[in-house]
C-alpha cells in the first residue's frame, strides 16, 4: 500500500506527501531488520536467508512438488525473495534521502551531505531501484498465486494471522512479545525522525 502511494504522489508531484510516505517506508524498513535480529523465531535472518546449497537444493527438488514439506516461515527461494526487496528497498530510500532533482529545488533530507552530481546519480538510482522493486514484488505475488492454486498452500492467511494449519509434528518455535515488536517500531520512529528533522534539511 505504502509502495503504491510512493508512486501515485511521485506522479502527481506531490512531493511533501511522498516525502512522508518515503519516512514511513523507512521506519517500517528499519523496523524488519531489527526484527530480523530480536524478533520470532521464523522471521530471522537465520531463518530467512538459507545457504545457497539449501536454496538450489529445494528449487530443484521441492518448489514444483505438490507434497513437498510444508515450512513454518518462507521457504529458502521465498526468504530469499524477501531478502532481495528489503535490499533494494532499503537502496530506494537511502537514495530518496541525498537524492537532488535538475535544478537542486525538490532535494531528499540529507542531500546536503553529498556533491551534486552525487545527489543525481541517486535521482537516477531512485528511480532504477522502483523499477527493480515492482519485478520483485510481482515475482514475489507471482509465487504466492503459485502456492494457492498450484500447491494447496495458502500463503496469505498465516501471514496476516500467523495461525497455519499443521499436519504431523509441529516444528518449535519462538515468539516474540507484542511488547518488544511496539518498542522496537517506536524507536526506528524516532531514529527516522532524527535523522530527517535533526540531521536532515527538509
Amino acid at each position: 500500500m505504502l509502495i503504491a502511494a510512493a508512486w501515485w504522489t511521485e506522479k502527481q508531484r506531490m512531493l511533501e506527501e511522498h516525502r512522508l510516505v518515503g519516512y514511513a517506508l523507512f521506519s517500517l524498513v528499519l523496523f524488519r531488520f531489527a526484527w530480523a535480529l530480536i524478533g520470532s523465531s521464523t522471521s530471522r535472518f537465520s531463518a530467512i536467508l538459507r545457504s545457497p546449497a539449501v536454496v538450489c537444493r529445494y528449487a530443484r527438488h521441492e518448489f514444483f512438488r505438490r507434497d513437498a514439506a510444508r515450512h513454518a516461515g518462507h521457504n529458502p527461494v521465498g526468504g530469499w525473495s524477501v531478502g532481495a526487496m528489503l535490499l533494494v528497498l532499503s537502496a530506494q530510500i537511502v537514495s530518496g534521502l541525498v537524492a537532488v532533482d535538475v535544478d537542486g529545488l525538490e532535494s531528499g533530507p540529507l542531500s546536503y551531505l553529498v556533491s551534486f552530481d552525487m545527489g543525481r546519480l541517486a535521482s537516477r538510482l531512485h528511480a532504477l531501484t522502483f523499477n527493480i522493486l515492482l519485478v520483485l514484488i510481482g515475482l514475489h505475488v507471482a509465487a504466492v498465486v503459485f502456492h494457492a492454486l498450484y500447491k494447496r498452500d495458502n500463503l496469505v492467511m498465516p501471514m496476516l494471522s500467523g495461525l497455519r494449519r499443521w499436519e504431523g509434528e509441529r516444528p518449535t518455535l519462538q515468539f516474540a512479545p507484542l511488547s518488544r515488536a511496539l518498542a522496537a517500531l517506536v524507536a526506528c520512529v524516532l531514529i527516522v525522525w532524527v535523522l530527517v528533522k535533526v540531521v536532515g534539511r527538509v
